[in-house]
């Protein structure tokens, strides 16, 4: 298909002239009360009495297929729609193998009771509501994503053969941002990139700034941070130029702060994260609140650890503890949230980060291990906090062994592990990496299991004079080298 064509055909898709709707309202009083009986039924205290007249299913085939009538009023239409997405809701918490197939036979035809009324509706209505039961899908079954993505790529087949490109690629956007959910970063990342490429052909911002932001967090998730950031980039000038919604423009801001975080610039990182959590606040989206709000007690600690310890994004070398300077190196780890985010949003949440602040202000490395085990799940799960938790781990390690061994010069690894609270060998491991690092200067004795730390002298000015010069000499005999070459190849 030529771009031109796809263009038509998107154009046609967004106004389309609805020949189905009546100037004259239709009676829909009776489809209005199974309506109503079909709720009651699926309400959770029909559902949990076990009413043997609880058919909801039933009820709400029988509006669709509406007695042969095929009324398709403006009314009519929208109390159809609605009946689609609960049927395809109480579809969803059958969780069958036929489900995905009863689902997509729902919206695209083949099943008896929503033929007449696809074939009714025009394109833009049809592709309204199956964008909106995939919604649906995924507020009634959260954690199947077998489902959401088995139901993406059956539309998506079904859109190709039926030549709808405009919803394929909004289908398309929707499946790359489920497969990075799940953890198919590869394949999210294949999908997102045919799309874009298609995308810029036709010039569609409005999914330009969604796809360009799915892209974005694919390549952070895969350490890309460069590319992650260009996407980003690339998804703010799409943004510049239509009208975004407050949840996309949250959800810009939010990526932002994460890629600031991840560069060790924790105070505009944590200014952006306050833009985001402030827009999804105004819409109450509590859900979204949340990790934003998590995000900014993360760079509240990263920031106030990096201050006192002089640690970095990347995992920089602990600062040694210096006499004299207790006052440069005391955490403040105070108003990391308000009292209205606390009382609005507490819960397990916040209490995990609360808790390593904690111990990350008492710079115990047991009481950060046990914070990070009591709170595995709203801890692990975050792929932004369980990375920066696992860099500060390392690094609160190396600064509390630098701290123990900076006052000797020969020194026990057992009782090195012992004030630590860590196995030998995890201790001797983590030293023989330090001192490979440069991070000190010594030697691990391990015959007699003993750490010999050297004093860090001033550099041998001679040693450096002797390298320069083999560098230069290094030059001279490569430049002679390509010389020779070049009159041999003339002669």
């Amino acid at each position: 298909m030529s771009p031109s064509e796809s263009k038509t055909m998107e154009v046609d898709d967004q106004h389309p002239v609805d020949q189905s709707q009546d100037n004259n309202e239709e009676d829909i009083s009776d489809l209005q009360s199974l309506f109503d009986r079909a709720e009651v039924l699926i309400s959770p205290s029909a559902r949990t009495a076990g009413s043997s007249d609880a058919y909801p299913e039933k009820v709400l085939r029988k509006i669709l297929e509406d007695d042969g009538q095929n009324r398709v009023g403006a009314a009519a239409l929208a109390l159809k729609e609605r009946v689609i997405y609960l049927l395809v809701r109480l579809l969803c918490t059958k969780s069958d193998s036929s489900t995905a197939s009863s689902v997509v036979r729902l919206l695209t035809g083949g099943d008896p009771s929503t033929d007449a009324l696809l074939a009714a509706m025009n394109r833009a209505r049809a592709a309204k509501v199956i964008r909106a039961s995939l919604d649906a899908i995924a507020d009634a079954a959260p954690n199947d994503s077998g489902l959401y993505i088995s139901v993406c790529r059956s539309i998506i087949s079904w859109c190709v053969e039926n030549k709808r490109s405009f919803l394929r690629q909004r289908v398309e956007s929707k499946l790359a941002g489920i497969l990075f959910a799940t953890g198919d970063y590869e394949n999210a990342l294949d999908l997102i990139g045919k799309l874009l490429e298609e995308l810029k052909r036709l010039d569609d911002k409005a999914l330009l700034v969604e796809a360009h932001l799915v892209e974005s967090r694919v390549l952070h998730a895969l350490r890309n941070i460069g590319k992650s950031k260009s996407s980003l980039t690339s998804s703010r000038a799409a943004a510049n130029a239509i009208y975004v919604a407050p949840s996309l423009q949250a959800s810009i801001d939010s990526m932002s702060g994460i890629l600031h975080t991840e560069e060790g610039d924790y105070n505009t990182a944590h200014s952006y994260f306050l833009e985001a959590f402030e827009q999804l606040d105004a819409l109450g989206d509590r859900e979204k609140c949340i990790p934003c709000l998590k995000y900014m007690m993360l760079c509240k600690i990263l920031y106030s650890l990096g201050k006192a310890l002089k640690l970095s994004a990347a995992g920089g070398v602990a600062a040694k503890a210096t006499t004299g300077t207790t006052g440069d190196t005391t955490l403040d780890l105070s108003g990391m949230i308000s009292a209205r985010q606390a009382v609005k949003y507490g819960g397990t949440d916040v209490d995990a980060m609360v808790d390593v602040a904690k111990a990350a202000s008492r710079r115990s490395l047991r009481e950060f291990e046990l914070s990070i085990s009591k709170f595995s799940e709203q801890l692990s799960d975050d792929l932004l906090i369980r990375h920066h938790l696992g860099v500060l781990r390392e690094q609160l390690l190396e600064s509390n062994l630098i701290r123990i061994i900076e006052p000797y010069s020969c020194v026990e690894i057992d009782y090195v592990s012992g004030l630590i609270e860590m196995p030998v060998r995890v201790v001797e491991k983590k030293l023989s990496q330090m001192i490979l690092d440069g991070k000190f200067m010594g030697i691990l004795d391990q015959g007699r299991g003993q750490l010999i730390v050297y004093e860090e002298g001033e550099p041998d000015a001679a040693m450096g004079k002797g390298l320069e010069v083999i560098s230069n000499m290094d030059k001279v005999v490569t430049s002679l080298f390509a010389r020779s070459r070049a009159l041999r190849s003339t002669g």
